[in-house]
């Protein structure tokens, strides 16, 4: 086998068992030799060619053998029945006596005579049919006037009905419309108050969030249940938020309005509200201006540079509250918006994360924002103070801040701000959805009135069809039968003129006519008494019909005694002509012998020919399939040389393509590979892995240490693990930093205005400016859900 790239595929002769077409012995082992792909397809086209010459050939011998043995069978007949008629001949020309011809004479001569009298007597039946056939006709043209007239009464009794059943029908379809209306109506406000439902965001906390002391109270959480409770909530987009844009300032930031302010804090409030119930806990969140100014003053006086509280801040912010005993905070990483849904959803994974991911900070900002700083257990006998609360984005960072504080006083004139339960609104949805089900009842049954409107108009049009059908062909029968009336009269008279002419035939053949010839002209009164019956009838009915009945009974009878009587004369006639075919055999007799016996020996000769032509063209066919044969033999031997070279290529192509798929899907992988750079020169992988330094980097796309494109670099980092990594490289490449500088919870006595160190988680270390700028611009960029959080009490005592 020779191959080559590039090159066409050869074969060797070898390789298969090539027939020798020619009529030479195969006696000597050709030499091998190398043929083309381009070879082999000329071997076979011209296999193919000579193949298809010699299948024509044998097709055409097949037709002429088939049509000489047609021939054959042909001759074979022409000779049996030149046989039977020379026989057949003889037999007669044994009966040619002078005395049997004379007897066949006399017979013809008799045999016209019945001939007449048959005719004569069909003659007479057909007139008597005529008058019935005019009887009947008089009779259905007045019944079929009788018809008419009933059918003008059907037709205007059904158009009657078709006019109610139209205006039934107009009514039911108003009343429809007006039913579809209202249904539109209700189900647009179901789908109104189902996008609102469906909107709704609630965080579902796990039953056992809590781990609880030997005195019953929560003081830990159950870390066992955090993860699987994190992916268990997701946020709902708010359709009608999407419409509400968010300015920011000239960096960016997000800076919401007062009146957005107010309703993402009691959008969130709701929120946290319902959580603290799902854990055993009272829900103690309140909303007032007073609140909303406390995180606002927060929000806009904050001044230190990294992710972290303004203790100064909060102080001034706590100061402008008379009667604080406690304020808290939890602040997040800034979340880029458009509008309020960007808004909320930012804040609500920033909840996830506080509430099941808090393990870093020692769960502060979970304390917080589930109310187990302030609230208590549900089971308590009275209620705890209330928690100011208020979430507002910092000016300058866009850090994200729940601000809450309680009172060691409660005002009962304060104003509240109301929180939103949504229990309102699905109570709405179920009343709404009840109407909708009432509005589709009524739809369906004014529907049905509809179809049954549509089905009754249907039947009535269609009986109005039927009765206009009835009405036509009334009028067209009747008009039939008036016309046939006139028709018969005349071929009465027709008739009366050709009787008059058969009994001149007859007086010719016969010298005396019997007394029942006559009995023909009887009837001839028949017809007058029977029309005046048939008037007389037509003022009753009943009558007219029994009289209709009579007339086409004796109608049937005359029809009956007609057909007899043709079949008596066709039946004469046809024995007279046989008595004349054998009149004239007998005359002819010689003649036809000598005939039919020069037949047969012209039938004989050409079958004899007949016969010798399908030998030849026998013999020829048999030739011309062997040489068929053999050009097919050459045709298969072309072809496998030809499907062996295909093979060959096919298999060249299919390696050639798999490589070439197998790298596009490699390239394809790698462009969903992400690479992410840390530090001066590091490359972390998905998984948070440091590539080797003999990964490099062109254009964007990463290869590894054999040259090979494996990723791309990406900006967007969407993994906390990735980030961390990050962030560990990066830290190592600056000033070493306490790893827990991404969040601190601080409790703060007012008293001193002091932070104690063992409140504050986690403990501070060095503050480096350009580290803690960095950590917080890798948050930012990766949508981190960490937070910080701090919490002071005043002890006004």
């Amino acid at each position: 086998m020779l191959l080559a790239v590039n090159k066409p595929s050869t074969v060797h002769a070898a390789d298969v068992d090539v027939k020798n077409n020619t009529n030479e012995a195969q006696s000597q082992k050709q030499p091998e030799q190398v043929v083309t792909k381009d070879q082999a397809q000329k071997d076979v086209n011209k296999a193919q060619s000579e193949r298809d010459n010699a299948k024509s050939q044998a097709d055409e011998a097949q037709k002429n053998v088939d049509k000489a043995n047609q021939d054959v069978t042909s001759a074979q007949k022409q000779v049996e029945e030149a046989t039977k008629a020379n026989n057949s001949a003889k037999e007669i020309q044994k009966e040619a006596t002078p005395e049997h011809i004379n007897e066949v004479k006399a017979n013809i001569v008799q045999q016209e005579q019945e001939v007449a009298n048959k005719a004569k007597a069909q003659e007479a039946a057909q007139k008597e049919a005529n008058k019935q056939s005019s009887n009947l006709a008089d009779a259905q043209k007045d019944q079929l006037a009788e018809q008419v007239n009933n059918a003008n009464n059907a037709v205007s009794e059904a158009t009657n009905e078709v006019n109610d059943k139209q205006s039934s029908l107009s009514q039911a379809r108003q009343q429809a419309d007006a039913a579809k209306a209202e249904l539109d109506a209700a189900q647009s406000t179901v789908n109104g108050l189902q996008t609102k439902v469906d909107s709704i965001n609630v965080i579902t906390m796990p039953k056992n969030y809590f781990l609880y002391n030997k005195y019953g109270m929560p003081d830990r959480v159950n870390t066992a249940v955090v993860d699987a409770a994190y992916n268990a909530n997701s946020y709902k987009d708010d359709q009608e938020a999407k419409k509400e844009a968010v300015a920011h300032n000239k960096d960016g930031v997000t800076q919401l309005t007062d009146a957005q302010q107010k309703e993402l804090t009691l959008w969130v409030a709701g929120i946290l509200n319902d959580v603290r119930q799902q854990v055993g806990l009272k829900p103690n969140l309140v909303v007032t201006p007073a609140s909303l100014a406390h995180t606002n003053y927060i929000a806009t006086h904050s001044t230190v540079p990294t992710f972290d509280h303004d203790i100064n801040a909060i102080d001034a912010a706590d100061k402008l509250i008379p009667d604080l005993s406690m304020s808290s905070e939890s602040i997040g990483t800034p979340w880029y918006a458009e509008n309020m849904n960007d808004v909320k959803r930012g804040v609500y994974y920033h909840m996830l994360s506080m509430i099941f991911g808090d393990a870093d900070a020692n769960w502060g900002h979970a304390f917080q924002l589930t109310g187990d700083e302030t609230s208590m257990l549900a089971n308590t006998p009275g209620n705890p103070n209330p928690e100011y609360f208020g979430v507002s984005f910092r000016k300058d960072k866009g850090f994200i801040q729940f601000d809450s504080y309680t009172k060691w006083a409660v005002d009962p004139k304060e104003q509240k701000f109301e929180i939103p339960n949504y229990d309102g609104l699905k109570a709405s949805l179920k009343d709404a959805k009840h109407e909708l089900a009432v509005k589709q009842t009524s739809y369906g049954e004014a529907t049905n009135t509809v179809n049954n409107a549509e089905k009754a108009y249907n039947v009535a049009a269609t009986k109005l069809a039927q009765a206009r059908q009835k009405q036509s062909s009334a009028k067209n029968a009747y008009e039939v039968a008036n016309a046939n009336v006139t028709k018969l009269n005349n071929d009465l008279a027709n008739l009366q003129s050709s009787l008059k002419s058969a009994q001149e035939k007859l007086n010719k053949l016969t010298e005396s006519k019997s007394d029942k010839d006559f009995d023909l002209w009887k009837a001839s009164d028949f017809y007058e008494a029977t029309k005046k019956d048939l008037d007389g009838a037509k003022s009753d009915a009943a009558n007219m019909q029994k009289e209709f009945d009579k007339v086409k009974a004796d109608y049937d009878q005359a029809f009956a005694k007609l057909s007899q009587a043709k079949a008596d004369a066709k039946q004469a006639q046809d024995k007279l002509n046989s008595l004349k075919s054998n009149l004239s055999a007998l005359q002819n007799a010689e003649e036809n012998v000598a005939e039919t016996a020069q037949a047969l020996t012209d039938a004989t000769a050409e079958l004899d020919q007949a016969k010798k032509s399908a030998d030849d063209l026998t013999a020829k066919l048999v030739e011309v399939k062997a040489t068929l044969a053999e050009k097919e033999t050459a045709l298969t031997t072309a072809k496998f040389v030809l499907a062996k070279i295909e093979k060959e290529e096919a298999a060249k192509e299919a390696v050639k393509k798999a490589q070439e798929e197998a790298k596009k899907v490699a390239e394809e992988k790698a462009e969903h590979t992400n690479f992410y750079k840390a530090g001066n020169d590091k490359l972390i992988d998905s998984k948070g892995q440091v590539m080797p330094s003999d990964y490099t980097v062109k254009e964007n796309k990463v290869y590894n240490a054999k040259g090979e494109f494996v990723g791309v670099v990406s900006s967007k980092v969407e993994s906390r693990v990735v980030a961390h990594a990050i962030a560990k490289v990066e830290a190592k490449e600056s000033t070493t930093l306490n790893s827990n500088a991404f969040s601190s919870y601080a409790s703060k006595h007012a008293k001193d205005h002091t932070v104690k160190a063992s409140s504050v988680l986690p403990t501070t270390g060095s503050r480096d400016t350009n580290l803690a700028g960095l950590i917080g611009l890798a948050l930012a960029s990766v949508g981190s859900l960490l937070g910080l959080a701090t919490s002071k009490k005043k002890d006004l005592r």
